[in-house]
């Protein structure tokens, strides 16, 4: 007969199978029992994965525990080696392929954490374990605001709406931070922080920006600094319409400006159009 490390129901036992691996009896009890294809398998599986990758005698909760240890002295790279145990031994713990998705996965290129992502996300149980990845992922982008500014619209959106921002961020990862700050205000038009972060990847664009002559208006600043202060405001007015708080927030980055004499002539005329808001 073969043999096979199942454990009796009964007495707890080693069960040993027949030939056709229909049934196992207990060496112990003789007790009989009707065994299943999927039981063998998920053994047989679990068996190989211990002996072969060197961690015999350690389930997915001992390996996820010690990669979180590992993350709390500051060893990503051993914490990330526990979790892909981890995900071997079951590929199907969300918590395992999460650890390894925020300890950047296989490694082997700057996004490689996005596959890694993608499995944790459709592993998650609950709604809870998807807002956890969600915000874990978010990580990755750029820029605090962003995140703030993501995390709001999610936690509201149905989920179909979810599960599209998941992969659209998902999507971004690793590309040009102007790409990132363009998909959240595509996703939250109305979320100051979003503009405010587009507001400052694109700041140093308007670095020793001089004023032009305009034919009947005067001077102005030059179309692409335009644009740039065009952003600024739109991140006060949305500021300003959601709190005194975040009314600060803008104005305190703004505030930074003018002890750069490099932005003099560009924070001079936004600061014109911001008092003319109040």
């Amino acid at each position: 007969m073969a043999k096979i490390n199942l454990i009796c129901d009964q007495c707890g036992g080693k069960v040993e199978l027949d030939d056709a691996h229909e049934f196992g009896f207990c060496t112990f009890c003789k007790s009989k029992i009707l065994i299943k294809e999927d039981t063998i398998i998920n053994e047989i599986t679990q068996n190989i994965t211990k002996h072969v990758y060197g961690h015999a005698g350690k389930d997915v909760d001992e390996l996820i525990a010690e990669g979180n240890n590992l993350l709390d002295i500051g060893d990503e790279k051993k914490a990330n080696e526990k979790f892909r145990k981890a995900t071997e031994v079951d590929p199907k713990s969300w918590e395992a392929w999460l650890g390894y998705a925020a300890t950047g996965g296989d490694k082997k290129g700057y996004i490689s954490c996005v596959p890694a992502y993608r499995n944790a996300y459709q592993l998650a149980a609950n709604e809870e374990q998807e807002i956890e990845t969600f915000k874990d992922m978010l990580d990755y982008l750029p820029d605090s605001n962003l995140s703030k500014a993501l995390i709001k619209v999610y936690k509201n959106a149905t989920p179909n709406k979810r599960h599209e921002m998941f992969d659209l961020v998902l999507g971004v990862i690793g590309c040009d931070e102007s790409e990132v700050a363009k998909l959240v205000i595509d996703l939250c038009p109305d979320d100051w922080s979003a503009w405010l972060a587009k507001a400052k990847i694109r700041q140093t664009r308007v670095k020793w920006c001089e004023l032009e002559s305009g034919f009947f208006t005067g001077k102005k600043l030059p179309e692409h600094a335009q644009e740039v202060l065009e952003i600024f405001l739109s991140a006060y007015q949305l500021a300003k319409k959601d709190s005194e708080e975040a009314k600060k927030i803008v104005l305190a980055h703004i505030a930074t400006m003018e002890k750069d004499k490099s932005y003099e002539v560009f924070y001079s005329e936004l600061n014109k159009k911001i008092k003319r808001e109040g």
